[in-house]
């Protein structure tokens, strides 16, 4: 007959390794973010410096800053090209990575309208749906909506050199080669950061890593 002393050991025990694992199976996937990401802005007509200052909640000259390149001045912005656009990565509720901005809208605005033209596919409208209480076909005159982009701050286990990363749309046409050879960046390490993804898709969301506080735009 066991030892009551140690039945109670016993016990005691399975509770202990019962409640790690519940722990451990709630753990938060992030619990910080990093200072800076990019996201890639492919321009078209509707676009223009002041105008996406204003989407990002940020000052012009912090655009002009991470596009010494391709934006000669406030005023002048090249259509169809890809610009970079600096802010913070956060960790959102301790479930993922993005950051969240303050977007004004006017009398035309849908959900569509601002993921697609406002911010350029670096959202969706079912993702910033998911973030406010307007019904997709109510949205005011006026008011306010909080647009939700994801980023990345790397992963430590494929590489500890990068610790930049540009969030990118995919747009038609594009594939893993043509983003790896304008974008400098291996295709093998792009394909890790990103696993399962179809680069030639044409819509979605990629992570190209880089060093330093500048990424090419390209």
């Amino acid at each position: 007959m066991l030892d009551l002393n140690l039945v109670f050991q016993l016990v005691a025990l399975l509770l202990f390794l019962t409640s790690s694992c519940l722990t451990s199976s709630v753990q938060s996937i992030c619990n910080k973010g990093c200072d800076l990401a990019l996201g890639s802005y492919y321009t078209h007509y509707e676009s223009d410096v002041v105008s996406i200052s204003r989407f990002i909640n940020t000052d012009v000259s912090n655009i002009l800053k991470y596009n010494p390149n391709t934006i000669a001045n406030q005023d002048s912005l090249q259509l169809f090209i890809r610009i970079n656009l600096p802010f913070h990565c956060d960790c959102i509720n301790g479930e993922f990575l993005g950051h969240v901005f303050n977007y004004n809208l006017t009398s035309a605005d849908t959900y569509e309208t601002i993921a697609q033209e406002s911010y350029s596919n670096l959202t969706t409208a079912e993702w910033i749906q998911r973030f406010n209480t307007y019904d997709s076909d109510r949205l005011p005159d006026t008011g306010n909506v909080n647009v939700t982009v994801n980023c990345s701050c790397g992963n430590s286990k494929i590489s500890k050199d990068y610790g930049l990363f540009l969030t990118y749309p995919l747009r038609p046409g594009e594939t893993l080669e043509s983003i790896s050879s304008a974008a400098n960046v291996s295709s093998d390490l792009i394909r890790n950061y990103n696993p399962g993804v179809n680069f030639s898709q044409g819509s979605g969301l990629i992570y190209i890593p880089g060093r330093g506080e500048y990424l090419v735009p390209f």
